[in-house]
């Protein structure tokens, strides 16, 4: 599947003949539409006019290019915000936010959803004709709008806090509300923690965030049932990089394939960065995924948008392949001169001409044949609560959990393996290393699997410390001392401390846990910190422990013990499959790798197979 995102409301009828003749040419087979058109189709309340979508896409599908059409519910027109502006969402600072730019609207609101409802509708009738698959709203939670506080929100929260707790009793409980004074006597004193003075209640956060998955599941839920009564094609959103608001895994249930928008989110590409967001993508369903959006090359949303050299376009399409992808749509197709992304590059250039990046996307769709499938070698545990919990509170705000997870899985990948995310529920007995880093929450269902997990088992600090209301346990880590040979008697948060591991010199960051043993082996101690001279990494039989948060050198040391490097040299990515191992250069020059006596030089954005 590789194609672009194309916007034909953009341009004149003139025009779209071409376009469909050069995307031919280009050898674009798929192409996603309508999902910002509102305003296009329905420039008035009750007036429809789809002729700027069904013309071209009829020239489309004549030409053989298959659609994925989007409800266009992300940017709700002008019309419907001058009628109803109680729509807009309310920051947790009390302040609602305006329209004129996208995702201004709140997706608890009642009249929001019954407009949303129309124009799904309305879309369903007109354009099932065209769709080959369809794209529930844009990015949710996009441009920090994933928790609403506005009165509507609050309603809706106090119902699913009802189902949840049944008693005020219980909720007062869970919550903790002796603390601070916060004890509520009726449902409707419960209050959004609108710029609060102090911390907010961290139980009441953590269901709050609960709840904000919850209920854009349901909007997008509304939307489904729509398009379901006029389409059997497949539904998907899509999801985003680095992107941790949203439980993507509770809603990937909902969708019939994951789709996600590959940017690049840091100053420098960083190819490790880009495999684990990849990686975690296939890892939701365990299934081939789609990269919806593409980053062509420069941007327009950084401070700086620097341009990529040539060649970049070709390798994230590559590396997309690489990791499980069942194709590409780059975006844009067409330059566009105005508008609030008139500076985000594209397939063409402003003057409708075909770029450099033309090439580069026909000759990666030539070196990416079928849909590759990673054999399960690593699993590491991860979890969207648990990255609640962290950002809710913590002994260390400078603490972040996806950056450290990404140092342990960039540990797994340096050593030529390949890593899935694995959650709750997923089957984990058939990798051969399962690791488990600071989890906080540690559900009792995977503290059972683990207990028979026959494979190699590592764990960190912070695992297995709170409860699912955020309180914190009595014993630490709980469910899992026997298991490791140790007890947690104490935690500190910390700045950076030296650590002897196997007579190495390491360091470790932001915790360290004060251990004792039972009937575990020493490997390593802190030389600095709080819990100097005492054990900070351990093992019992093939179960490890570290009690403190590490960096991709410490990890591709550590795990070198258990999983020998496959090659030796840099710059590369690999996957194995069933069949091979799969490496691809991710530098723009040469990158050489050493497989026992045999020397591998690839040039720049190269791929081989062993």
């Amino acid at each position: 599947m590789y194609g672009a995102d194309y916007y034909p409301e953009h341009w004149d009828e003139s025009v779209w003949e071409n376009h469909v003749k050069m995307m031919k040419e280009i050898g674009i087979e798929w192409v996603r539409v309508g999902e910002f058109a509102w305003s296009i189709v329905e420039p008035e309340e009750g007036r429809y006019d789809f002729s700027k979508l069904e013309k071209p896409l009829k020239l489309l599908k004549d030409a053989g290019i298959k659609i994925i059409v989007g409800t266009p519910t992300a940017a709700p027109p002008m019309w419907l915000i001058k009628k109803h502006p109680h729509v807009l969402p309310v920051d947790k600072f009390g302040r609602q936010k305006g329209a004129g730019s996208r995702r201004h609207y709140c997706p608890a609101n009642d009249v929001y959803r019954e407009y949303s409802k129309k124009i799904v509708e309305k879309y369903a009738q007109h354009l099932s004709t065209y769709a080959d698959m369809w794209q529930i709203d844009n990015e949710f939670g996009c441009h920090d709008t994933t928790l609403c506080y506005c009165e509507s929100t609050r309603r809706a929260f106090i119902e699913w806090l009802k189902k949840r707790y049944v008693s005020i009793d219980e909720l007062n409980y869970r919550w903790g509300n002796r603390f601070w004074s916060q004890t509520v006597n009726d449902w409707d004193e419960i209050v959004l923690p609108i710029n609060t003075p102090a911390f907010e209640n961290p139980h009441m956060m953590l269901d709050f965030f609960r709840f904000s998955t919850d209920i854009h599941i349901d909007y997008m839920n509304m939307q489904i049932e729509i398009i379901r009564k006029y389409s059997e094609k497949p539904i998907t959103h899509n999801f985003m990089v680095d992107f941790f608001d949203l439980d993507y895994k509770k809603l990937s249930e909902h969708i019939d394939l994951v789709s996600w928008d590959n940017y690049v989110s840091t100053k420098i590409y960083d190819p490790l960065r880009q495999a684990a967001n990849h990686d975690l993508m296939r890892s939701l369903k365990k299934k081939p995924f789609l990269v919806m959006e593409q980053q062509p090359g420069r941007v327009n949303w950084k401070t700086i948008n620097e341009q990529y050299p040539d060649g970049y376009l070709r390798l994230w399409i590559k590396q997309a392949h690489l990791h499980g992808a069942l194709g590409v749509l780059v975006f844009r197709f067409d330059q566009i001169q105005w508008g609030a992304e008139q500076f985000h590059g594209a397939l063409l250039d402003y003057a409708g001409k075909k770029t450099d990046r033309c090439e580069e996307f026909a000759q990666a769709k030539r070196e990416t044949q079928g849909v590759v499938v990673p054999q399960k070698e690593v699993a590491i545990y991860f979890s969207y609560e648990n990255a609640w919990i962290h950002r809710i509170n913590h002994l260390n705000r400078n603490f972040n959990y996806w950056e450290s997870v990404m140092e342990i899985y960039k540990g797994v990948r340096r050593l030529g393996y390949n890593a899935d995310f694995v959650f709750d529920d997923d089957e984990i007995d058939s990798y051969r290393l399962l690791i488990v880093p600071y989890a906080m929450y540690l559900p009792e269902k995977l503290i059972e699997k683990l207990e028979t997990f026959q494979g190699d088992v590592l764990v960190t600090c912070m695992t297995s410390i709170k409860d699912e209301y955020n309180w914190m346990r009595t014993d630490f880590p709980y469910g899992l001392q026997r298991l490791l040979g140790l007890e947690i008697v104490d935690f500190a948060g910390t700045e950076k401390v030296d650590l002897n591991v196997s007579n190495l010199q390491l360091s470790g960051n932001f915790w360290c846990d004060k251990i004792k043993v039972k009937d575990a082996e020493v490997l390593g101690s802190f030389e600095t910190g709080p819990f100097v001279g005492m054990p900070c990494v351990t093992k019992r039989g093939n179960k490890y422990y570290v009690a403190t948060v590490a960096d991709e050198f410490f990890y591709t040391f550590l795990l070198g013990n258990l999983l020998p490097a496959r090659f030796v040299g840099g710059g590369v990515d690999a996957i194995q499959t069933r069949e091979k191992l799969m490496l691809l250069n991710v530098r723009d020059h040469e990158s050489v790798v050493w497989m026992s006596n045999k020397k591998i030089a690839l040039g720049a954005f190269e791929s081989w197979e062993v």
